[in-house]
């Protein structure tokens, strides 16, 4: 059953570098995904310890930050700024350190998953700016994506998880659509949104859930649904692990088409970006 978390009704607990929220979580939800909203302190960090999992950290809110971070790529200290992240693949590790302003992080972790082959070159950490990455428009030039995670954009070299950011225009929706595990994953795939701005509902088979900043929607594998914005429009995070599931259409096949932002395949139309 689709369900809705509202990031208000989690309980804020105490941590060295400020405050921490789990909105969701192995040990409160079932999830194999764990989510947490981190505010970070002016002049304190937020320390990413190595893990047996795939981590993602992206700032909320705040500027001014720096990073430091352990991996094939790492370097120097980094400026982090909104709308930026780190991406730190097991046994990796990072430190975000908040300057003259607070800073609200995004935690999301996953398992590692080892149900597809991940090629020759080993998957590492980077880091983003959601600015500089290539956005993706559907059919109708109503929604729009960015991913930071994604292996079939070159990002992420692994299937661990997908990640990234919707834009729906004002009365804007997705198809009615569902998703399942691939016929050689192991793994059923874990769903959410998290919205940001703007409202709308979620339809799916037994009515429909209203959603608003703050909200976070767990769409189990198996569930029909569907996003609906308002006049409002959306700005959300939209979530799947592993990057390893199939999605079907109800009566929009067109719906699963994504394009290029600012291609031209030689008709005046966006260059179709070609996914599995």
């Amino acid at each position: 059953m689709i369900t809705v978390i509202e990031l208000e009704s989690r309980a804020r607990t105490s941590v060295p570098e400020g405050s921490a929220r789990t909105i969701l979580g192995p040990s409160t939800d079932g999830t194999k995904v764990e989510v947490t909203v981190r505010d970070v302190d002016a002049g304190k960090s937020c320390q990413l310890s190595p893990s047996a999992r795939t981590q993602v950290a992206y700032v909320l809110e705040g500027s001014g930050a720096t990073v430091s971070y352990s991996g094939a790529n790492a370097g120097a200290e980094q400026p982090l700024g909104r709308r930026s992240g780190v991406y730190l693949e097991p046994g990796e590790q990072a430190t975000i350190t908040a300057a003259g302003t607070p800073l609200s992080l995004l935690l999301v972790t996953v398992p590692k998953h080892v149900g597809k082959p991940v090629g020759p070159t080993p998957p590492v950490g980077y880091l983003f700016e959601e600015v500089k990455l290539r956005s993706l428009v559907d059919e109708k030039r109503f929604r729009e994506r960015t991913f930071w995670v994604n292996k079939e954009t070159g990002l992420s070299g692994s299937w661990d998880l997908q990640l990234g950011r919707m834009y729906y225009a004002p009365e804007a929706h997705s198809p009615r659509h569902v998703h399942h595990a691939s016929k050689t994953s192991p793994v059923t795939p874990e769903h959410f949104y998290f919205i940001e701005k703007g409202t709308g509902e979620v339809k799916h088979d037994a009515g429909t859930v209203p959603v608003r900043p703050g909200s976070l929607v767990l769409i189990p594998a198996g569930d029909w649904h569907q996003l609906i914005a308002s006049d409002t429009g959306l700005d959300y995070i939209e979530f799947q692990a592993p990057f390893d599931f199939v999605t079907t259409m109800d009566h929009d096949p067109l719906g699963k088409n994504w394009y290029i932002k600012g291609t031209d395949d030689g008709t005046g139309k966006p260059i179709l970006w070609v996914q599995s």
